[in-house]
């Protein structure tokens, strides 16, 4: 509280923690992703956190040679917290950038 913070370091914050999850989805994740798919991955990883990533039923369906967008589709929208609209939202935006490349 009171900490201020200029355009400049906000930026190298969240670049750091991008590059953060970005190695933690690549450590988790063993087959070839295609970059909106990775760019998915990494969004959800970024708001679940990469324990629950690391955990999650997703990674190891992929993992194991599921279709990724087949997997993508059943399991994201399964991190809501019980729905809430913001995170359904998310999860619906994540899912179509992964499987369309688009990002609404």
């Amino acid at each position: 509280m009171g900490q201020t913070y200029t355009q400049s370091e906000c930026d190298a914050l969240l670049a750091a923690d991008l590059d953060r999850f970005e190695r933690g989805i690549g450590e988790q994740i063993n087959v070839p992703l295609t970059q909106e798919q990775f760019d998915a991955l990494v969004s959800w990883a970024f708001n679940c956190g990469l324990g629950a990533t690391g955990d999650s039923t997703l990674r190891r369906r992929v993992n194991a040679g599921e279709d990724v967008n087949t997997v993508i589709v059943e399991e994201l929208p399964r991190w809501t917290s019980g729905g809430m609209p913001g995170l359904v939202r998310r999860r619906n935006a994540e899912v179509k950038l992964a499987t369309t490349g688009q990002f609404p």
